[in-house]
């Protein structure tokens, strides 16, 4: 995991997390293993011996069957099975538990199922009346570790970008923040003065397709430009899809940051170096110091960032920040005010985005997901439009208009449009800690007389670290009702897996970050497989986000993944024009099959 100790300017290097990914180590102390041990029935002179590995059933599935080709890497954790002691004392047990979880770790990582590594266990037997319980406790300690290894990844690549290797949005601000000193009493910075210039590449995204170059082709073309023209105090950041930031360290003028983006904008004036291709790019910076912004490092990226919007705008390649930027765009007081007045004049809406079942694609299920169109914010964010909501103390205004909307439109595609259809519906960690907002929920369902198993509710696993007491006893109650429940934004810990198993969860949501990627990056395969194969262990279906081609929609069909939402098939769009939609939908389809 990525920790504040590794975060000074000097010390993030722009390399894949490959080597990041090695780094990780299992060490079962005795203590936690007999801990778990005893939700088996286990005792520390219950594994003593006689042990026998059934090597003949082990070998002949392997010689009759496809199981070597799919697990050729599951070679290791075999050859220490074999080798299994027939008698072993408590600590050479705790010692074979540790190299038989290090053993397949080492087999994973380099391809291996875990369902083979299951089958192994199941075949190491102890000849007493505990043998069940020590091969569940074996499978028990494989997931385990398997999972630990997927969180390891899981918080690591929350700071990086796959695809350019290159630290992200999150981890630039940390180490903003790490690098900004303000001293109050001087009311100056008291370490050297830093940098921030965003870079938006400016990518005519159907020139590039006309000549047969991919958006990424074009990104990684540009990050090779860019560094090549940095120095050591500078650290590059794959921010979004196409925008790229720079923080520079040691600035000694204010004039510096014209420099630097002066001479970052003439590298762009060549061709790209991309293969059979020729293409000039313009990007646009917007570029800040501390010697004109003394402020905090959201703040600071903010005013950045509204920088290269005024330099996108005004068509200025280059733009460094001044305060006039700020009052001209957008004033925070104003924006706040604005949206309370749309949400107190029912101008927000909510959007439906498909979720489709495969393989058949029948589109059952929608998620509602809340728009601002307003044209003098169009840039405003779901996130901030909720943020600021339940910031200014009107959430259970917000969250009564938004379940008492999804049930309208719930009720008007069974009346009007003959569609009984899932809506699923996102909580915040606030809102699992309003006792009345089952009963809520329950008044809206009469009203409107729909079923309750129509309505699925949403939640995040952070959301229930709030108050989880209070919050599963209102998630209870919305099971009680009939409504289904869908877990969000999964992580792959063992928390996360007690969560699932006790919770009376129905569908378990695969985060678009993971699943963007996974026709051309191994890990985020790797970690979508290994929720998946979860999940349905636990008889919970799977949801995956995020999918915007039909690479990524054959591997999750692979997978066996129940729904799609994505991209792929939809954006979110206005109850009338999903109808529209559906219509169209469903016509190909009768048509294709016909």
């Amino acid at each position: 995991m990525v920790n504040d100790a590794n975060l000074s300017l000097m010390h993030v290097h722009q390399s894949n997390i490959s080597s990041q990914y090695q780094d990780f180590v299992v060490d079962l102390s005795p203590s936690l293993l007999l801990q778990i041990m005893r939700s088996y029935d286990l005792k520390s002179a219950d594994i003593s011996g006689e042990y026998i590995f059934d090597i003949a059933t082990v070998n002949q599935l392997i010689e009759t069957s496809a199981f070597i080709n799919a697990n050729s890497a599951l070679n290791t954790l075999l050859e220490g099975m074999k080798q299994w002691p027939k008698q072993l004392s408590w600590l050479q047990f705790n010692q074979h538990i540790n190299n038989m979880l290090i053993a397949w770790l080492s087999d994973y990582k380099a391809g291996a199922d875990l369902d083979a590594a299951f089958f192994l266990a199941r075949n190491l037997h102890l000849k007493s009346s505990k043998s069940a319980g020590f091969q569940s406790l074996l499978m028990h300690l494989l997931a385990r570790a398997t999972n630990q290894l997927d969180q390891y990844k899981f918080n690591y690549i929350q700071n990086f970008d796959l695809e350019t290797g290159l630290p992200n949005q999150k981890l630039m601000l940390r180490m903003l923040e790490k690098n900004l000193h303000w001293d109050t009493k001087t009311l100056q910075f008291s370490s050297a003065h830093l940098g921030l210039i965003l870079i938006n590449l400016n990518i005519n995204f159907e020139e590039a397709s006309q000549l047969n170059a991919a958006s990424s082709d074009l990104v990684l073309a540009s990050i090779q430009i860019i560094q090549q023209h940095l120095s050591d105090d500078a650290t590059l950041f794959h921010v979004g899809p196409s925008e790229l930031a720079i923080m520079v360290g040691n600035l000694n003028f204010p004039a510096q940051l014209n420099l630097i983006t002066s001479k970052l904008s003439h590298a762009f004036e060549s061709e790209l170096p991309l293969e059979n291709t020729t293409l000039i790019l313009k990007p646009f910076f917007g570029a800040i110091s501390t010697f004109n912004s003394q402020t905090n490092a959201l703040a600071m990226h903010e005013h950045a960032r509204l920088t290269l919007h005024h330099a996108i705008l005004k068509n200025e390649q280059v733009k460094i920040y001044d305060q006039h930027i700020t009052s001209s765009f957008m004033n925070t007081h104003l924006l706040d005010e604005a949206i309370i007045e749309a949400l107190q004049q029912n101008e927000l809406a909510i959007y439906l985005q498909p979720i489709v079942s495969i393989p058949h694609e029948i589109c059952g299920s929608v998620e509602v997901l809340l728009r601002w169109p307003n044209q003098q914010w169009q840039a405003i964010s779901p996130v901030k439009l909720i943020d600021t909501i339940y910031k200014k103390g009107f959430g259970k205004v917000f969250i009564r208009w938004l379940i008492n909307s999804a049930c309208r439109q719930c009720a008007e595609l069974m009346t009007v449009h003959r569609r009984k259809m899932s809506l699923t519906i996102n909580l915040c960690g606030k809102d699992l800690l309003d006792a009345d907002l089952p009963e809520l929920l329950a008044q809206s369902i009469a009203l409107w007389d729909i079923p309750a198993e129509c309505l699925v509710i949403e939640i995040t696993e952070s959301d229930l670290l709030i108050d989880e007491t209070l919050a599963i006893q209102v998630i209870d109650k919305f099971v009680l009702l009939g409504c289904k429940l869908a877990l969000d934004d999964f992580g792959t810990g063992y928390s996360s897996m007690a969560r699932l198993r006790n919770m009376p969860i129905d569908f378990v949501k695969i985060d678009q970050s993971f699943v963007r990627n996974i026709a051309s990056s191994k890990e985020d395969r790797a970690i979508v497989q290994s929720v998946v194969k979860l999940a349905h262990s636990l008889g919970k279906a799977v949801i995956a986000e995020g999918v915007e081609d039909l690479d990524c929609l054959n591997i999750l069909q692979e997978m066996k993944c129940e729904k799609i939402q994505g991209y792929y098939y939809a954006k979110p769009m206005p109850f009338d024009d999903f109808i529209v939609w559906l219509g169209k939908f469903e016509a190909t389809k009768a048509s294709a099959s016909a």
